[in-house]
Order: structure tokens, then sequence, then C-alpha cells
């Protein structure tokens, strides 16, 4: 009887620990993305074999530190926050491969413009050394920035 609770034991933490160490590595990734300071922690994060979508903006882009650099905006100075941590992260799911986040992206301002928060969902999915190999955004933008975005690449677009 024993030899069957310790295997039972054994066995829920083997099939446990696949979604511990990734739920530890979506924190880890969250406590450094919402500091904003480390593209080269953040670009550890990832895989060789990457690629990122952002649904609001229908971008995309298969370099994470084109990610960072450029369109978050991390070396930017014209984004200012009133505190430290730029993302409030409400509820990490995962499994074995897929890391899902829900929370807040904090209020902020950019050039001078007041940018009132804004909720996201972010899937992480993970390769086999659990690196990320897909990301996707889902961001709750005001209004005005999508308006923006959609002129921003009616612009870009060559005819």
């Amino acid at each position: 009887m024993k030899k069957l609770i310790l295997l039972c034991l054994a066995w829920c933490f083997i099939s446990c620990g696949g979604e511990n160490k990734t739920k530890e590595i979506g924190e880890r990734f969250f406590e450094t993305y919402s500091k904003r300071k480390e593209i080269d922690k953040m670009v550890s994060f990832y895989a060789e074999d990457f690629h990122y979508e952002n649904i609001g903006f229908e971008s995309e882009s298969d370099d994470p530190r084109f990610l960072y650099e450029s369109f978050y905006g991390w070396a930017d100075p014209n984004f200012r926050f009133n505190n430290p941590e730029t993302v409030q992260v409400d509820e990490i799911i995962s499994n074995d491969s897929t890391i899902v986040a829900k929370g807040k992206f904090m209020a902020h301002s950019y050039r001078s413009r007041a940018v009132e928060e804004m909720r996201f969902v972010i899937l992480l999915e993970l390769d086999q050394d659990l690196k990320i190999k897909k990301q996707t955004d889902w961001f709750d933008y005001p209004m005005s920035e999508i308006i923006e975005a959609y002129y921003l690449k009616q612009n870009m677009k060559v005819e």
C-alpha cells in the first residue's frame, strides 16, 4: 500500500512539474517585461525560430529584439510611467507548453500625451526547450491608438 501511495505521489509530482515550471517561466517573463529595462534578458526567453503576432494592430515579427526595441519602444524616452512596474498581471494559466497571462498595461504618457490603462491577454507558446516560439498579444487599445495605427499602416503601404 505504501508503494502505491508513493507511486501516486510521484506521478502527481511529475505530471504537475511541467505546469509549475512553465508558470515560473511566465512569472519571470512578466516580472522582467514589467520593468521595461533589460532587452537582452527578454530576448533570452525566446527560441531562435520565433513568431510574434499582435491581433489588434495586425502586426507580425520574427525578431524578438525588434519587438522590444521598436514595436514596444523600450528604448524610446518618450514613454513615461508613474511606477517602475508597467504591467499588472492578474492571472497566469499554464500547461507544459503554453502560458496565458491576463492583466493590465498601466496608464502612462507618450510624448506628453496621456495613454489610458489597457487590458491584455498574452499567449506564449513554448518549444521543447521551454523557449517562446510564438507570442500572440491581444491588447484592448484605446480607439485613438487604433485609428492612429490604421493611418500609419495606410501610409506605409507601397502602391
